[in-house]
């Protein structure tokens, strides 16, 4: 027998004929504050329950099933969501994890298609191989983050802080990224990864001081009155790229082709390596 407990009060919330919450049916319970800190809930179904305010804190929600959950401002620090099923799909609404505290989490390969996670706290969370197609990621934490090949396609990420986080291998094809913190961010690739793909996203007012951009694929992406200053663009691709008062002093453009850039009123004068057409005009 299992009593699930809300957490400030003691309240039985849910009772559970059962040793193991382990592949446990919770769909469409009420479960608002409940303590479940440490709870293993592998395989679990949680459709359309809600959990706001939850405490998952170190949780095991491992290939669980939360599908429509409502999650707003729960605790879900240290928990384990790989292979875990957010996303709306099958008829069923994305999860709400709006608020919600995933510091340091694992959701390797985890599927969030669609989902709400304005505002969440996934500083040094690990999102790599994630599928956040559509995301809801506006104003979220993801400071030191590892989002290794995620695919963020049309994710709307205006105003996130992903400072150093590493999203080598990423798909962010027409992302929304306006104003942005990927200062000292890894987008470059290594020997085992790709470099970052950003076609068509929107950099607009974002923060790239010390980004490593090297092979970065930004074609037709649009840098308006971004901050590059000493970020290492050498080979990027960046054909139809906009560039219009972009800051890139100390910034490094080794071997990239600039011929169908905008780069209007940019202070190309301050960069490094910058390989400027001699047709270019309205630089700085």
């Amino acid at each position: 027998m299992i009593e699930i407990r809300e957490r400030e009060t003691g309240n039985v919330l849910y009772t559970l004929d059962a040793e193991t919450l382990q592949g446990a049916d919770l769909r469409e319970l009420d479960l608002t504050g409940a303590d479940l800190h440490g709870a293993d809930l592998g395989s679990a179904v949680l459709t359309n329950t809600i959990l706001d305010e939850a405490d998952l804190t170190d949780a095991n929600l491992r290939n669980a099933t939360l599908q429509g959950a409502r999650m707003a401002n729960a605790v879900m620090d240290g928990a384990n969501l790989s292979k875990a099923v957010l996303g709306g799909q099958s008829g069923f609404r994305p999860a709400d994890l709006s608020n919600a505290s995933l510091v340091g989490a694992t959701l390797i390969g985890t599927n969030m298609q669609d989902i709400n996670l304005s505002h969440a706290i996934l500083e040094r969370a690990d999102l790599s191989y994630a599928i956040l197609q559509h995301a809801n990621l506006r104003g979220a934490d993801l400071k030191e983050a590892s989002i290794c090949e995620a695919r963020l396609n049309k994710a709307d990420m205006q105003g996130c802080d992903l400072s150093n986080s590493d999203l080598c291998g990423a798909h962010l094809n027409y992302a929304n990224l306006n104003g942005v913190d990927l200062s000292g961010a890894q987008l470059s690739g290594e020997e085992t990864q790709q470099p970052a793909i950003l076609t068509r996203t929107n950099l607009q007012r974002a923060r790239l001081v010390g980004a490593h951009l090297a092979k970065a694929v930004l074609q037709t992406a649009d840098l308006s009155r971004s901050d590059l200053r000493n970020a290492n663009l050498s080979y990027a691709m960046m054909s139809g790229a906009i560039m219009r008062h972009a800051n890139v002093e100390g910034a490094d453009f080794t071997g990239v082709n600039l011929g169908t850039v905008t780069m209007d009123y940019a202070n190309f004068s301050k960069s490094i390596n910058a390989d400027i057409p001699n047709f270019k005009r309205n630089l700085r």
